[in-house]
């Protein structure tokens, strides 16, 4: 007669406690992360755009009548270029050669893909391929800033230390009817 050895019905309490353990760690909490973080990064770029609008704005007032009466103002070929780069110095808390001021929402230096004014010539494409129809600054910046929480680890695992938020604006200069 064989004997029967008997079966528990439920695990162990401390399986169960591993396995709750390893999915706190290793699914729920990295989840969670990422959502925060993305709602961060979200946040930042939104304080970006804003300061580079503002920027925007400030540079179309800077420009002199004849630059205005061109249908493309070339910001190489302008000082207007300089004026973009001190404004956005002062939004964006930034030292003069871009680099990031410590209360600054930048991270490492700031640089400027592009700038151009549309003045005339309706409609015209920006770089980026955006149809204006109005008087328009186009800019566009990358700025990198520091992840914060496990995409920061996953970053310098690639050798990298920052993400790249580029800024894309079309900021409408109001025009008097």
């Amino acid at each position: 007669m064989k004997k029967k050895i008997p079966v528990r019905e439920n695990g162990s309490a401390v399986t169960q406690i591993v396995l709750m353990a390893a999915m706190l760690v290793f699914v729920i909490m990295p989840v969670f992360s990422a959502v925060i973080e993305k709602y961060i990064l979200m946040e930042k770029a939104r304080i970006i755009r804003d300061s580079v609008d503002m920027t925007n704005i400030s540079a179309y007032n800077a420009l002199s009548g004849t630059e205005l009466g061109k249908v493309r103002v070339d910001a190489e070929r302008s000082d207007i270029l300089e004026i973009y780069r001190q404004m956005l110095s002062v939004n964006l808390r930034l030292n003069d050669d871009l680099e990031p001021k410590p209360d600054s929402v930048a991270e490492g230096r700031v640089e400027v893909l592009s700038l151009e004014i549309c003045s005339s010539g309706f409609p015209v494409q920006c770089p980026e391929g955006v149809t204006i129809m109005r008087p328009t600054v186009h800019s566009s910046i990358r700025v990198p800033v520091r992840p914060s929480l496990y995409r920061s680890i996953i970053l310098k695992m690639l050798g990298r230390e920052y993400v790249d938020i580029i800024v894309h604006a079309d900021t409408e200069i109001p025009v008097n009817n």
